[in-house]
């Protein structure tokens, strides 16, 4: 009887301890703070909120192609995309320099850059090379225009024609000079100054020494790239191999060009098809390009003749086959007191 007493007691105090602790837990409970409830539907939804904006490619886009608004597009990718493009203004009127496929983003490297962005519709960029004597003592600056004379000295080999010297190109455009172009020009005279100015205030040499370097760099230019109609690259090319260019530095504003109408129009090295001209009618454009030219026709013109050398004067010789001539001979007839010569 008494052991069963104790085990109620023993019970009962366990049911009162565990009675207060339940109470504690639910007070502390009440005190925190309400947590989020989340699921898979709400995590997916707050991952996609953040995006980044990348210009891909629409369709497939050829190498050389013009991008125009529907070749691009805008995705909406979970990561940036390093160096890509966020809008497509930036790409409108680009060319591309390798083919892409569709979806794929676009990057500067696959765009088109440089000199060939300076070139207007209808030139080519030609590169011809120089001395100091044939570039106005190295002043020529990437932007400047000038006049390229041809000269022959009557001696080449490729047709007989007399010495001459004659304006080839009025008016090129140069792109570019030695190591600087129109997209990464030398500094000007004014601009060298102010720097050397501010580098003797701070005590550096920097400027002194790169304004050294870009001077004897233009010094030592071996070639200009010049901006050349395209019906003209073969008269460029023919004068630089047989003959010697001279570059004349012209003012910006004077405009004065050679009227081609006054002159013959100089045979191509190719002649069309019969009857795929009209009468009278020229080949133009790319196609008088390709038909080429010759260099005597460059130098001697449409309607002149070569000038021909005189003939070397040489002693005449009998044929070999011909027989000797043999001299004449005399006989001496005496008849009394007179002489007769009789020839035979």
């Amino acid at each position: 009887m008494n052991l069963t007493k104790i085990l109620a007691g023993l019970l009962l105090v366990l049911a009162l301890a565990l009675g207060l602790g339940a109470l504690l837990l639910g007070r502390q409970s009440a005190n925190r703070p309400a947590a989020p409830i989340t699921d898979a539907s709400s995590g997916a939804t707050n991952q996609a909120a953040t995006t980044y904006a990348v210009v891909v490619a629409a369709k497939a886009i050829t190498a050389g192609q013009r991008l125009v608004a529907d070749d691009l597009k805008i995705a909406q990718l979970p990561v940036a995309v390093a160096s890509s493009f966020a809008t497509t203004d930036e790409l409108l009127g680009r060319t591309t320099t390798m083919a892409l496929a569709p979806d794929a983003p676009l990057f500067e490297q696959q765009l088109i850059s440089g000199l060939a962005l300076q070139v207007e519709p209808g030139q080519r960029a030609v590169s011809v090379g120089i001395r100091e004597a044939m570039a106005a003592g190295h002043h020529v600056r990437p932007g400047d225009f000038v006049d390229v004379f041809f000269t022959l000295d009557g001696k080449t080999d490729a047709a007989e024609v007399d010495s001459q010297t004659r304006l080839l190109l009025a008016r090129s455009r140069v792109l570019a000079y030695g190591a600087a172009s129109v997209e990464n020009p030398p500094l000007t005279q004014t601009q060298r100054q102010q720097e050397e100015q501010e580098a003797a205030k701070t005590g550096s040499s920097n400027a002194t020494r790169r304004n050294t370097q870009d001077a004897q760099a233009a010094r030592n230019a071996a070639t200009a790239v010049l901006a050349v109609p395209l019906q003209d690259v073969e008269r460029l090319t023919l004068a630089e191999k047989y003959g010697q260019l001279s570059l004349a530095l012209r003012h910006p504003d004077d405009s004065r060009v050679p009227d081609p109408a006054l002159f013959a129009t100089l045979p191509t090295a190719l002649q069309p098809v019969a009857g795929k001209l009209a009468k009278g009618e020229q080949l133009q454009d790319i196609d008088r390009s390709f038909a080429g030219l010759r260099f005597k026709d460059l130098a001697t013109g449409a309607d002149s003749k070569p000038a021909r050398r005189p003939p070397t004067i040489t002693q005449a010789k009998a044929p070999a086959s011909a027989a000797p001539i043999a001299p004449p001979r005399s006989l001496e007839v005496y008849q009394g007191g007179s002489v007769q010569t009789v020839r035979y």
